[in-house]
């Protein structure tokens, strides 16, 4: 931390630990569908009020060890069941994952050679930093 400057310490220290949107467009095979977003880094575990892990997500309380919604793997894989109508994006999995509204997207797990992943909503298209684009 010593060798970290100031500036970056105040950026990392400013960040949300979930990001909330209202009405997001996204296209599914029935059409398009207006819905509620919800980014966090892991994803939300399921069997858990997600009221609950979102007010603990925005108090962004560093004194617990181990955050699941920014740390977990199998138990926030899936959507909970209480979020209807309700995207929920991630990365963290080191895998490009989309089934419904549950999207997984971290294609390039932070390892170098791998491709940095996004998606373009409401088209659903990946891009990647590998991508012609021209």
């Amino acid at each position: 931390m010593k060798v970290v400057p100031e500036d970056h310490k105040k950026f990392l220290a400013d960040l949300v630990w979930v990001h909330e949107e209202d009405d997001v467009c996204i296209e599914t095979q029935e059409g398009v569908k207006h819905c509620k977003l919800i980014a966090v880094h892991a994803g939300l575990e399921k069997g858990k009020n997600v009221r609950e892990q979102l007010e603990f997500l925005k108090a962004k309380d560093v004194s617990v060890p181990q955050v699941t919604g920014l740390s977990g793997r199998k138990n926030v894989w899936d959507i909970p069941e209480e979020l209807t109508e309700t995207v929920v994006v991630s990365g963290h999995h080191g895998k490009l994952h989309i089934e419904g509204l549950r999207l997984i997207i971290d294609e390039g797990g932070g390892l170098e050679g791998n491709p940095l992943a996004a998606i373009v909503l409401p088209s659903m298209k990946i891009v990647r930093d590998t991508d012609n684009l021209s």
